[in-house]
């Protein structure tokens, strides 16, 4: 790997994240400080020949030196609820450190958290422990991450894309060059755009998976092999291979299968199968909401992109002039939406 031009970038927060992160940086060409409050961590580090130190020893010196703070402190969910207490420590001690420092550093938050959080919590805590201000004298980030536990440091050294919010666009495209050496697409947003995809991202992954156990129990409850008909769902459902698939357009899902397979398939392993499916279940609840939620014009926008233009004035005049007493919506026979 090509070096990058080096930059001094302190790692608060030396945990698997922390530790993938900084060690990547380290062998891209880069200056890094590991910091935590765990000695043990610190310990390891140090004699892996890294500079580790507890986070309340970050010095003045240090600080005025350092140009990249990457914040990879635990939010553990605590009562259902997230827990941001680490956080807003490590914040805390933070802005405290760079209340003399003549330097302009960009904070990195890598730790996922809800939308508003680097903006409401991060931002507010920071200008009022330095006495600084956000945009002027330091840069701020949202920047999520990717990596698996088992594999972490080997997917920081070949990831799949970097995400970076940012309302501070300077700030933005002064983190994106320490990931351009790594050649994968970087992909700019707003703060709580970046937040909010991150959970996207973790939230996708675990209905996924919780949709094929429940599609394995049923089958196990029949006597259908699972891991027969699974691979070829993975190949033959566009869901899976179409990234536009259920996120280009907004509105309930329509047509002729979709609407009466997932009732029927519900009910009959409710009766037949002994087993309710709380994904499916929740399935076909989401898309009501939806249908009762959306618009004509959302509508119309949602499902007649598919339609050849030449012919789609036409058939909008024809097929969407049947108005129920509801104003907000319209009548189609066979369909929970609008079948094309």
């Amino acid at each position: 790997m090509k070096k990058a031009n080096s930059k001094k970038i302190a790692i608060i927060g030396s945990g698997i994240v922390g530790q993938a992160t900084g060690k990547g940086l380290a062998r891209a060409g880069h200056n890094v400080l590991f910091y935590d409050k765990n000695p043990n961590i610190i310990k390891t580090l140090k004699n892996d020949g890294y500079h580790a130190d507890h986070i309340e020893n970050l010095s003045t010196v240090e600080t005025d030196e350092i140009e990249i703070f990457m914040i990879s402190v635990p939010t553990p969910t605590k009562e259902g609820r997230v827990e941001l207490s680490f956080l807003n420590e490590a914040l805390t001690s933070l802005g405290k450190a760079i209340k003399e420092t003549e330097k302009n550093p960009i904070f990195v938050v890598r730790s996922t958290v809800p939308p508003g959080t680097t903006e409401n919590l991060a931002v507010s805590v920071l200008e009022k422990e330095s006495g600084k201000k956000a945009g002027k004298d330091f840069g701020i980030c949202m920047n999520p991450e990717f990596l698996r536990e088992v594999s972490a440091e080997k997917d920081f050294m070949n990831p799949w894309m970097v995400v970076i919010g940012c309302d501070d666009k300077s700030a933005g495209l002064a983190l994106a060059k320490i990931y351009k050496i790594f050649k994968c697409p970087i992909v700019h947003m707003s703060l709580k755009e970046a937040e909010m995809m991150k959970y996207a991202h973790n939230l996708l992954n675990a209905t996924k998976i919780s949709f094929f156990n429940e599609m394995r129990l049923v089958g196990d409850k029949m006597g259908v092999d699972s891991e027969v008909f699974f691979p070829a769902v993975v190949k033959s459902a566009e869901a899976m291979w179409n990234p536009e698939y259920g996120t280009k357009n907004f509105g309930p899902y329509g047509g002729v299968c979709l609407p009466k397979d997932t009732e029927a398939f519900f009910t009959w392993a409710l009766e037949v199968a002994d087993f309710e499916m709380p994904v499916l279940k929740g399935t076909i609840a989401t898309n009501k909401l939806m249908q009762e939620s959306v618009t004509v014009e959302q509508q119309i926008n949602v499902h007649s992109y598919h339609i050849v233009p030449a012919l789609k004035n036409n058939f909008l005049q024809r097929e969407f002039s049947k108005k129920t007493k509801n104003k907000n919506t319209f009548q189609f026979d066979g369909a929970s939406s609008i079948p094309l």
